[in-house]
């Protein structure tokens, strides 16, 4: 049988992007490996204001409001400071279990007229020379070969599409921190203590600790526990004991978990690698995990799974290697900024001396701490937030009061921070290079690319 295209993966980016193709009058097959509806609890949940403003164009957006509660202000605490992330309150944040918000847009595409089949999973690749021109799938049907014009991977961070094409990773960091999530019906508390009133999701560093609470449709709590990888090992023999003695380490999430019952057995997360790949070649793109991995403190993962899946829409309109590439470049001077934020924040140590002072100078200056809400938003990258004078001032401040540690924390933040700004730069040099007509300029040395294979990607 043929398609247009076959969307391997039928979840938030995968359903997304067949629920735009199939509207677009594009012929297609949306696969799953598992049988759907079902949970995905290796998510972080939280959608971003411009990951609402996409489940809005796929005529969800409202559905998930109604069952899910608003993120008006959000929380970032560090060692006692605190943070806050203001939303205006026509773009307010939404922390949707995927459980819910997934069959949502299953449900859109197949409206839209894409085709879905669950249980059913690749094995191997259609080959036309080079060119992916298909998949192998088994299911209870038996093995069926399946032919399209494109075939994406939409399927996660251990994308059968990317082991099969053999696609390149790039820019890979090793988590440093490891952890459990369960979640919990909302005591009375979480609405009834003036202790949780005025602020709906809290992120905390604390020592080498890293703990979250959010709220999330149908009344529930997730609660998190993350610490250094060797930490969460020793914690295997009893995790979910262990994952609520580690809550209780926090003074605000203690009386929280103390009166709450987790439901289910809990989730974790023992090891991870942070990546880029390259995400087109002949006959195939990658979308959502599959192409970008980042680490989860930041809770980007379904917000760029939608705004991937709306972006390769429009390059398979498109239909041209230029627009492929496009895609690709675009992704990358696009995302890199908040990919190395995320393994910043999420890095061991993060709340150094410096961070500490900054943190503790945000809390007499409004007008930096919306500057955070302007970067969920998308509309300052986190590594211009703030300017050197900004930062200079912050540690001229901690040294006049005798904190002199802050000057070693702040230089090697410093350079770490430019190590980035380098490499975002060399992306953005690498999209500016590409004209209409997908001719490559002179692209900036740096670290090693992989190369786009020549294709014609036309659907």
């Amino acid at each position: 049988m043929n398609y247009d295209v076959i969307v391997v993966g039928a979840r938030c980016a995968g359903a997304t992007l067949g629920t735009l193709l199939a509207r677009s009058g594009v012929k297609t097959l949306m696969l799953d490996a598992h049988a759907m509806p079902s949970d995905m609890p290796m998510s972080t949940h939280f959608v971003h204001t411009p990951g609402m403003d996409v489940l809005d164009e796929i005529g969800v957006g409202d559905a998930v409001r109604a069952r899910t509660p608003p993120t008006r202000r959000f929380r970032a605490r560090m060692d006692g400071l605190d943070a806050w992330i203001d939303y205006p309150k026509d773009r307010l944040a939404y922390c949707p279990r995927r459980s819910m918000v997934d069959p949502l847009i299953q449900e859109a595409a197949v409206k839209a007229g894409a085709e879905l089949r669950d249980r059913t999973r690749v094995v191997e690749l259609v080959k036309d020379g080079d060119r992916v021109a298909g998949v192998v799938v088994e299911s209870e049907r038996g093995r069926e070969t399946l032919r399209a014009n494109l075939v994406v991977g939409a399927d996660g961070r251990h994308s059968t599409i990317a082991k099969l094409t053999g696609v390149e990773e790039y820019l890979n960091f090793t988590a440093t921190r490891a952890g459990y999530w369960f979640y919990a019906k909302a005591p009375s508390l979480w609405h009834d203590d003036p202790r949780y009133a005025g602020w709906d999701g809290l992120l905390e560093w604390q020592g080498d600790g890293l703990r979250y609470l959010f709220q999330t449709d149908d009344d529930n709590l997730i609660l998190v526990a993350t610490a250094p990888s060797a930490e969460v090992r020793r914690w295997k023999g009893d995790y979910l004991g262990s994952t609520i003695e580690y809550l209780k380490g926090s003074e605000i999430i203690a009386p929280v978990v103390e009166r709450v019952t987790p439901i289910g057995k809990g989730v974790g997360l023992l090891k991870a690698e942070w990546f880029f790949r390259r995400p087109v070649g002949p006959g195939f793109a990658l979308v959502g995990d599959a192409g970008c991995f980042k680490d989860f403190i930041t809770g980007l993962g379904m917000t760029d799974a939608f705004i991937g899946a709306r972006n390769l829409h429009r390059a398979i309109l498109k239909g041209t290697e230029a627009a492929f590439e496009h895609y690709w470049r675009e992704r990358d001077a696009q995302g890199m900024a908040l990919y190395f934020d995320a393994e910043y924040k999420g890095d061991v140590g993060y709340n150094n001396r410096f961070m500490q002072a900054l943190f503790e100078r945000m809390k007499t200056m409004p007008e930096w701490q919306s500057r955070l809400y302007e970067i969920a938003d998308r509309k300052l990258s986190p590594l211009e937030a703030f300017s050197m004078g900004e930062l200079l001032g912050t540690v001229g401040r901690s040294l006049l009061r005798g904190h002199f540690g802050v000057l070693p924390d702040f230089l090697k933040t410093g350079k770490r921070m430019n190590g980035y700004k380098a490499e975002v730069a060399r992306r953005q040099a690498m999209l500016d290079a590409l004209t209409e007509n997908g001719v490559r300029l002179q692209i900036p040395a740096g670290r090693p690319e992989p190369a786009l294979p020549s294709s014609e990607n036309a659907v």
